[in-house]
Order: structure tokens, then sequence, then C-alpha cells
């Protein structure tokens, strides 16, 4: 897998993968940046994020769960000194679907975390991520 990341101006860059296509990161207007894209470590959480939805909603469907909607939040704290990086890290699954079974959806998220999904087994052992699980009914 390559990525390939190139300055546009300032400190807004531009990346492209293997897949062909790209995301802009840009910084705050604080160190010189225009707000063009997202920060870095938004997108350390963004890859975890969408990595554990991949997993996630592959399994409720290979169980014939009947999901409508999926919707994860992400909300990271950070080390207060240099380097800033994660310490904790709180994902929260809202599944919707009609007669879900929440502990099929429990049981998905589990095995992201604890098999599946490549970005959380990278940073299990440096970041505490906890799991919250709702489960709506469609209507």
């Amino acid at each position: 897998m390559d990525v390939r990341i190139k300055l546009l101006e300032g400190v807004t860059w531009v990346t492209s993968g293997d897949s062909g296509h790209g995301v802009v990161i840009d910084g705050s207007p604080a160190i010189g940046g225009q707000n063009l894209g997202m920060r870095p470590m938004e997108l350390v959480l963004a890859g975890l994020g969408g990595c554990s939805a991949m997993d996630v909603i592959s399994m409720l469907r290979k169980q014939r769960q009947d999901v409508v909607d999926c919707v994860i939040e992400l909300s990271g704290q950070r080390a207060e000194t240099i380097p800033k990086v994660f310490t904790d890290i709180q994902m929260t699954y809202r599944v919707t679907g009609n007669d879900l079974s929440k502990t099929a959806v429990e049981r998905a998220v589990r095995l992201s975390a604890e098999k599946y999904c490549s970005v959380s087994k990278m940073l299990e052992d440096s970041v505490r991520i906890t799991h919250v699980i709702e489960c709506v009914e469609y209507s």
C-alpha cells in the first residue's frame, strides 16, 4: 500500500493512494493553514472509525441483520504535552435497523476491536479505546 502526500501551498497538502482517491490535509489558521481540509489527527480518528465501520457492517450483513443506518462518532483525548498523542478514544456506534439484535451488534463491535480492525490493533497498546453501542429501532 502506498500513499503520496504533495504540498499545495502553506501547510495545505493533497494525498493520493493506490485506490486512486485523495484527501486534503490542512492546518489551522493559527499555524498558517487555510482550513481547507482535515487535520492529520482527525484522519487518525477517521481511519479508526472507517476501519471498524467496514468490519461491523460486513458482519451484521452476513448475519442478515436489517441495518438501515450506521453512524460511528469518535472522540479523542490528547496528551497535553508534545507529542500530543491520543491517550483515550471513545467510539460511539449508533446502529439503526429493523429488529436488530443488540447481542449481534455488540459481538460485531467486539470482534472488530479485538480481531479484525487493523487500525484498532495498531493503536491498542498505546491508546485506551472504549466503545458505546446504541441500537435504534427504525420506524
